[in-house]
């Protein structure tokens, strides 16, 4: 039988969302799962995000905490919560996302049935100008999934989660205060790194994509976005050097393995591409996809089966671009 006597402490960081926020809030009170905190980090929001806020904690004040910082962005503001969180378990649902219903209960029960302390679900695209879903293919995969999760067979974004505290606070697993580019993948790479875990095989999560040219353009700093990752993977490589003994894969060269083979090249030529796709490339970028290809991208295992193969056909197809750019 489930025990609804253990708190979840669920941290929302907000920036500038008055649009949805009172949303999914109301997707946090419309759980079947009901011993819930929800602690909103006000990242110095400029609109009316925390007026409507504060609106639903005089309705709700023992249900919901507000707390106000200054700008420093989504990293430092889920640190902010964790800090502040009293539950024993916490997940994340960040400001413009949903969460249906049974998502908590339906994770907690399966984490008491696999005895087990961290578990994820399936999500959905929620596309805001037609208001249609798409799923986002994912393999369900139990236990150690660090391997897998690097590899991009486990698809699962941060508001997926619900893990317990005491994993965070024994491992000091925080978010890299700064990091605006694969601060989730980092965050979830270690967390997934110390514990086994179980799923929920159900899509419970929408992710609201706003404006797909918005996003879009959001990748095309082509230099900024690889600096930025390149960065985050070499912290990855370091918790591995350095946790060896807490790392519950007993293969950690295949974790570099992964690194140097398949996600180090994904982000190069998906991130080049991505580039390649908008008017008048500057040659300057250019070149410089030119030297990353032949400095990251010369050996791409096929360890990781057809993720490794549609890679393989980008590259291609991207040596094709620049070619042509000629």
């Amino acid at each position: 039988m489930l025990n609804k006597n253990q708190l979840v402490s669920v941290i929302v960081p907000l920036y500038n969302a008055e649009r949805y926020i009172e949303q999914t809030i109301q997707s946090i009170l419309n759980q079947t799962y009901t011993n819930v905190e929800i602690i909103i980090i006000d990242d110095d929001s400029t609109d009316n995000s925390a007026s409507i806020v504060k609106e639903i904690t005089n309705i709700h004040p023992n249900k919901i905490h507000y707390i106000h910082q200054q700008n420093q962005g989504v990293s430092v503001a889920r640190n902010t919560g964790i800090e502040n969180a009293a539950g024993e378990y916490i997940a994340f649902l960040d400001s413009d996302d949903l969460w249906h219903p049974t998502k908590l209960e339906k994770q907690i029960q399966s984490m008491h049935a696999n005895k087990m302390n961290a578990c994820y679900c399936g999500h959905s695209y929620f596309y805001e100008l037609t208001q249609s879903k798409t799923a986002i293919a994912t393999k369900f995969i139990k236990g150690d999934i660090a391997s897998a999760y690097l590899g991009h067979q486990v698809i699962a974004q941060t508001s997926t989660w619900i893990f317990k505290k005491s994993l965070l606070i024994d491992n000091n697993i925080r978010f890299t205060p700064g990091c605006s580019w694969g601060e989730d993948l980092e965050f979830l790479f270690k967390l997934t790194s110390i514990t086994n875990v179980c799923y929920v095989e159900e899509y419970l999560t929408d992710y609201r994509i706003l404006n797909e040219g918005n996003l879009s353009s959001k990748y095309s700093d082509y230099k900024l976005k690889t600096t930025i990752e390149l960065e985050v993977y070499q912290r990855i490589k370091i918790w591995i050097q350095e946790n060896t003994s807490n790392l519950i894969t007993s293969n950690h060269n295949q974790l570099n393995h992964i690194l140097d083979t398949y996600l180090i090249p994904f982000t190069i030529i998906h991130s080049a591409y991505t580039y390649m796709l908008a008017p008048n490339p500057a040659q300057e970028t250019i070149n410089q996809i030119n030297t990353d290809l032949k400095k990251y991208c010369h050996r791409i295992s096929l360890l990781n089966k057809m993720n490794s193969i549609k890679l393989l056909v980008k590259l291609c197809i991207l040596r094709f671009k620049l070619f042509s750019s000629k």
